[in-house]
């Protein structure tokens, strides 16, 4: 690209605009979409599927021009055999192994994939594929005979299909590369930039992109990638499902997931990983640690004594991240409002409601603090699990326990929570999102990038939560220990 560096500096000079040009080149799509649409560069030449997850992520990106292919807006994108192959159409691809170029790339990988949607045939159709990053390997792959057939854009196809041995099967229409000016780029600027293109005639610089020139561009030029994408989709489309158990009412629990899912299948989208998450509530604790452990079903999450529990019996569960929130999470003691206990030495001789066996505040921690001030449950009169957090808030309010123990998020959410006095606080910790063992390794590792990469607030907030972090299982050590202390408490 310097020879084009080179022509911009020269013909905006020429043009009274001086500016300092120098090229970033990024390791990623994912890195670069990045940049461009946080305003840390200035224009960029992205592939069309590059421009389009840009564009969705910052639609204030302005198009400069799309590139010329012998005066046209389109290209081709080729799917080809080995020339003495008996295969001669995409349906003859069934059970046959395949090759894709780059996981975001246009024609290597996206508008292929619809192709093959259309012709009936989707991943599992095919005796295997893979994806090989560059169009030329792809091409060298097929023609070597490692694969069946091989995705690429009409150009390696033609520059290979003689001297490799290459048979077209299939041609699927493409457009131009995009270039492309970030939110906030000044008018003269930009202006200047566009024209400069335009004007571009010199066959050395254009060589370098193997173009003829440029063309206006607007973004609805791009709806044919925008529908390839969409119907690629259902090529490969991963279904997972994700565990929640009740901590308090089901349907609440659903809704104030979801938008995280949603927001996880978005990014993965981006990362060119297409799956549909779908959300199970489970009545108790146990049946949410069973689902995933037994690999009933994909994803959980789950409160950190359950993860520790979980762990310790399925050593191959997998700690994804662990959820950081908006103000300190904590575990209350509470009693009734007009109550005249205080603390906990006082009580001694009451009635005193759990949330679940397997809560980390609602059981194993809060008992570890009455363990710690001599307090055992025979100390009490009576004890029970209610299975939720906010049962046992209800039954407090009701004076149907003289006290009880449940999380501050649940707290908080109380309609009538002026019924309740806290008499004793104590540290919480993150729920954990995990994964059950023998998922595929590269879905796992696009799992956590994409939880750890979103940042918006308003798919964190139902839940309460700031954002999830990165997490090691010895963040839940003192879970572990809580635990292991509680067991002086007994039952009652």
């Amino acid at each position: 690209m310097s020879p084009f560096l080179d022509y911009l500096r020269n013909d905006l000079v020429a043009r009274d605009i001086n500016v300092d040009l120098q090229m970033k080149i990024y390791p990623s799509y994912e890195s670069a979409i990045d940049a461009l649409s946080a305003g840390q560069i200035d224009f960029a030449r992205f592939g069309p599927v590059s421009y389009v997850l840009a564009k969705k992520k910052n639609p204030q990106l302005q198009l400069l021009v799309m590139e010329s292919n012998g005066g046209s807006k389109r290209i081709n994108g080729v799917i080809s055999v080995p020339e003495n192959s008996s295969i001669k159409s995409l349906e003859d691809l069934r059970g046959k192994v395949v090759a894709f170029g780059a996981r975001r790339s246009t024609t290597g990988r996206y508008l292929s994939q619809a192709a093959l949607v259309k012709a009936g045939i989707l991943v599992n159709d095919l005796g295997g594929h893979n994806y090989l990053g560059r169009h030329d390997k792809v091409a060298f792959a097929v023609a070597s005979g490692q694969y069946q057939a091989g995705a690429t854009n009409e150009n390696t196809f033609n520059k290979y299909a003689s001297s490799k041995g290459l048979r077209k099967i299939a041609e699927f229409p493409c457009v131009t590369k995009p270039w492309i000016a970030r939110q906030g780029l000044s008018t003269e600027l930009f202006e200047a930039l566009r024209e400069s293109l335009f004007d571009l005639k010199d066959k050395s610089v254009l060589k370098t992109i193997k173009r003829d020139g440029f063309l206006p561009a607007d973004d609805s030029d791009y709806d044919l990638i925008r529908e390839g994408m969409q119907l690629a989709r259902k090529f490969d489309e991963n279904d997972l499902s994700f565990a929640v158990y009740a901590s308090h009412q089901p349907s609440e629990v659903y809704a104030s997931v979801k938008p995280l899912l949603d927001a996880v299948e978005h990014e993965l989208f981006n990362q060119g990983v297409h799956v549909r998450i779908g959300i199970k509530v489970f009545p108790t604790y146990e049946d949410a640690i069973y689902s995933v452990s037994h690999a009933k079903v994909d994803l959980a999450r789950l409160g950190a004594a359950s993860y520790v529990h979980a762990k310790e019996r399925y050593p191959g569960l997998k700690l994804l991240a662990r959820e950081s929130y908006i103000r300190e999470n904590t575990g209350l003691f509470v009693v009734p409002a007009e109550s005249k206990i205080t603390s906990l030495q006082d009580l001694k001789g009451k009635r005193i409601a759990f949330a679940d066996e397997y809560s980390t505040e609602g059981r194993y921690l809060a008992q570890a603090q009455l363990v710690e001030e001599g307090i055992v449950s025979g100390d009490l009169v009576e004890m029970n699990y209610l299975g939720r957090h906010d049962r046992v808030a209800y039954s407090v309010a009701r004076q149907n326990y003289d006290a009880g123990v449940l999380c501050s998020p649940v707290m908080d959410k109380l309609m009538d929570h002026e019924k309740l006095r806290v008499i004793k606080r104590f540290k919480a910790y993150g729920k954990a999102w995990v994964v059950r063992g023998g998922l595929d390794p590269f879905l796992e590792q696009q799992l956590t990038a994409a939880m750890l990469k979103i940042k918006d607030r308003q798919v964190f907030e139902p839940l309460g939560l700031k954002t999830l972090v990165e997490s090691r299982d010895s963040y839940f050590d003192p879970v572990r220990e809580g635990i292991k202390k509680a067991e002086a408490f007994g039952s009652n």
